[in-house]
């Protein structure tokens, strides 16, 4: 019987944000250092020596490695193995869909006692599965299978078993290849069976080769519930279920599977058991136009006559729900009494004969029936009200040509009305994506409408765990469709709603890589290339060295780098460009091993070129010095720097005005770092060692104090490296300089950096030492004063929030 789901009027009721449970945080803890408790073997790994999981927590272990780690999807790294011992893991559900199971690691995982197992769209299954399957005929109620020709080579997988063997081989007597069961599985209660295509050959046989319902079905005399979802079957089997002979059948799920077949809908009368039947059609063979059968009415009228027990019909995305009557003209004045006869009434679903019904599907049916008045039904899916198509989404989670269907009614709901209940629509939306990761459709619909919850005025009361599935969905999405343009565009603006980088840190590598990939086939893509930059550049910011060095390592430098090259030769300066060099800025600040890699793409070619053709770009020159400070940071690349063409472009921008202090403030301090080296490091004759510290001293006394920065310090390393700096009075006049101005100017936020780095008993030193001029003096004095004259609070950074402006897309209308 189809999922009835209850819609709370007016209440958008959201879970409790509170942290998790004690177990699912050794969970989480124990897959996050998952290979500290493994050991290798031969083909994957086991348990160490004295580890052991009951039963329960077998199974929330296997559900937390599907859903939360990438150990179970790649064939070259996975741990099926440690469910392999039965002494130390128990079992009783496979919730394998979308892994990279192996038919040898599925024969020693069907060893538990397994009540249900989900097979479907596991892509690496090619061996002899049903054997594995059967080996759980005991105990075994539910199972689901299909996708990636998983079924349809199941006649080649029997070959050579003497079980099911051909008649000639076997002699006269032996049961024929079209009377043995496939599937031992007596106790078997749910059968699911999706996506399979008896058009299409497979080893150059069709799937009518193995008779699916003498084989497979007609054998499980338990069964109760049979899902067919989008199987693609030949006229004559769709005949013959109506044939099935079972006789606990209780519900019969034929989504996208009919094709308008009129015989195999009549044939389906025979079942006479069914409370539960599902004959909709949501695919686009009829571009999206609702299936014709004839006399709409009067087959309506004989499927329920012939199933006393129907209680949840479906006939979505057909004329089954007949045309509305047309409305009866009265000319009397007087009031209709009550003793009238009803029929006068409308009837919302002509040849029900007074059925009510629990659940009726009535979702893109002919002539608006969702729409119609006194539907005999407590729930109904359709598109006339939000709570008919939260219904949808959460009814169809299983059926992906109806739920994109009805993804696209909560997409307009969201961009055109209000909807009420988010936490309903943000749930049935993770759901759907979750079980169909495999359809581009389904991606893509819901990305766009959870762009609108996640930007939504309900945003705040979205929970930890909430926040954290919408993000999997995403990267999942968008890893597995690369190449949909909507669905990378959708993917990047809803992740630009997010606090980053701290609410993804946990999926930090992933994500960047995601990134990159995205950003290597889309050069000529504007938009995505100048989302996903902005994206990389959040990522670079306000994190620690080894997340900047995973920037680093998967190619950050290397992808900016040619950005900036393309740009260059077209000779285009825009926010890309400007972004690109923010972005390197970010990657490389006190991470040496990317500003190497910087200098090894030719980077200061890079800064040359850029300088000569956009001289007059004052964000462009800001992003681009602040670069060249953090490769000035690296003694062993400053022998690179010192080259009469970068010194002179440093030195002239001292006199700079552009961009406030920015420019002129971060040449100085390129320039401060190739002094502090000795005398004899600087090696070219002009400008001259003593023009620079020179000119650097006009800079410094130019700049108001006061000046306003568009700059982030993590740490000060760096300028208190050079307070120590008496070999060179300019570096040192401008590193006290600049904790003068950032104590003053943010008081909140480098106050206690100062003094937790040590920073104020190093300009206590300066002011007791003879060396250092007047001026230097002064500075330090009053950043010690100041500081002691106030109480300083811990720092705290805040975020700006940044939106990319961008269109939500929404690619199935």
């Amino acid at each position: 019987m189809a999922e009835v789901y209850r819609h709370s009027d007016a209440l958008d009721i959201w879970p409790a944000n509170t942290p998790s449970s004690l177990e699912d945080i050794c969970i989480i803890y124990f897959l996050d250092h998952i290979f500290k408790f493994l050991e290798k073997t031969d083909d994957s790994y086991r348990l160490k020596q004295g580890i052991t999981f009951p039963q329960g927590l077998s199974d929330k272990l296997l559900a937390k490695l599907v859903t939360h780690t990438k150990h179970l999807q790649d064939t070259d790294d996975n741990v099926f193995g440690i469910f392999n011992n039965r002494a130390t893991t128990s079992l009783t559900e496979l919730p394998l869909r979308y892994t990279a199971v192996s038919s040898d690691q599925l024969s020693y995982l069907c060893l538990h006692p397994l009540r249900e197992i989900d097979i479907a769209y596991c892509s690496e299954i090619k061996g002899k599965f049903v054997k594995c399957i059967n080996q759980a005929h005991r105990t075994l109620r539910v199972l689901q299978l299909g996708g990636y020709d998983q079924f349809e080579r199941m006649e080649f997988l029997l070959e050579g078993d003497d079980q099911y063997s051909t008649p000639s081989e076997q002699g006269d007597g032996a049961r024929s290849l079209s009377q043995s069961a496939i599937f031992v599985l007596p106790n078997l209660r749910s059968l699911s069976i999706r996506d399979i295509n008896a058009f299409r050959p497979i080893d150059g046989v069709y799937i009518e080769n193995v008779p699916l319902i003498d084989r497979v079905i007609r054998p499980l005399k338990s069964l109760t519930h049979l899902d067919l979802c989008d199987c693609h079957l030949e006229k004559k089997t769709l005949e013959e279920i109506g044939d099935l002979d079972l006789p606990n059948l209780m519900s019969l799920s034929m989504c996208d599977v009919l094709n308008g077949c009129e015989t195999a809908l009549d044939n389906l009368c025979r079942l006479t058991t069914l409370r539960h039947l599902d004959v909709s059609q949501g695919d686009d063979t009829t571009m999206f136009l609702p299936v014709q059968y004839p006399k709409p009415t009067d087959r309506l009228q004989a499927i329920i006559a012939s199933m006393p027990n129907l209680r949840s019909l479906d006939i979505s995305g057909t004329n089954l729900a007949g045309y509305a009557p047309v409305q009866k003209t009265s000319h009397r004045l007087e009031a209709k009494s009550k003793e009238e006869d009803p029929s006068d009434e409308d009837v919302g679903l002509p040849g029900s004969d007074g059925r009510q019904f629990n659940f009726l599907g009535l979702l893109n049916c002919a002539d608006n029936a969702s729409h119609r008045k006194n539907i005999p039904a407590q729930k109904v899916t359709g598109d006339f009200s939000e709570e008919q198509i939260l219904l949808a989404v959460h009814v169809y989670r299983d059926k992906p040509n109806l739920l994109t269907r009805g993804f696209n009614y909560l997409f307009n709901r969201f961009r055109f009305e209000t909807v009420k209940t988010h936490c309903l629509a943000l749930e049935g939306i993770l759901s759907g994506m979750e079980r169909n990761k495999h359809d581009k459709h389904v991606q893509i619909s819901g990305s766009a409408s959870l762009f609108y919850i996640v930007k939504g005025c309900k945003k705040d009361r979205i929970t930890h765990t909430q926040k954290r599935r919408v993000i999997g969905c995403l990267l999942d999405a968008m890893e597995r469709h690369m190449a949909e343009h909507t669905m990378m565009r959708n993917g990047c603006l809803t992740l630009c709603h997010f606090n980053i980088p701290y609410e993804v840190l946990y999926c930090y590598n992933r994500l960047v890589r995601i990134l990159l990939q995205m950003l290597r086939r889309d050069y000529n893509d504007d938009f995505l290339l100048r989302i996903g930059i902005f994206l990389l550049n959040s990522l670079a910011c306000q994190v620690e060295g080894e997340h900047k060095q995973i920037l680093g390592q998967t190619g950050v430098v290397e992808i900016m780098s040619n950005i900036i090259k393309l740009k260059v030769e077209n000779r285009i300066c825009d926010e890309i460009l400007e972004v690109c060099w923010s972005t390197l800025w970010n990657v490389t600040d006190e991470t040496e091993t990317n500003c190497v890699k910087f200098m090894e793409q030719g980077g200061m070619y890079l800064f040359l070129d850029c300088f000569k053709m956009f001289p007059d770009k004052e964000e462009l020159l800001r992003n681009m010095m602040g670069l060249m400070g953090n490769i000035a940071e690296v003694q062993k690349l400053r022998k690179d720097l010192m080259n009469k063409e970068y010194v002179t472009v440093f030195t002239n921008f001292l006199e700079s005005t552009k961009d406030g202090i920015e420019v002129s403030y971060n040449a100085a301090g390129v320039l401060s770092h190739l002094l502090s080296d000795q005398e004899e490091e600087w090696t070219i004759e002009s400008p001259s060692r003593q023009e620079v510290i020179s000119r650097i001293v006009q800079a410094i006394k130019r700049w108001p104090l006061d000046s306003k920065r568009n700059i982030n310090y993590r740490s000060f390393g760096p300028i208190l490296h050079l307070v120590k700096c008496y070999q060179s009075h300019a570096s040192q006049y401008w590193a006290v300089w600049a904790l003068c101005n950032l104590t003053q100017v943010y008081p909140d936020k480098y106050c206690q950096l100062l003094k937790d780095e040590g920073g104020l008993e190093l300009l206590e030193i300066v002011t007791r030492d003879p060396r250092p001029i007047d001026a230097i003096k002064q500075l330090a004095e009053q950043v010690i004063t100041f500081i002691n004259n106030r109480n300083c609070l811990p720092p705290c950074e805040n975020v700006d929030d940044v939106e990319m402006n961008g269109d939500i897309e929404n690619g199935n209308q």
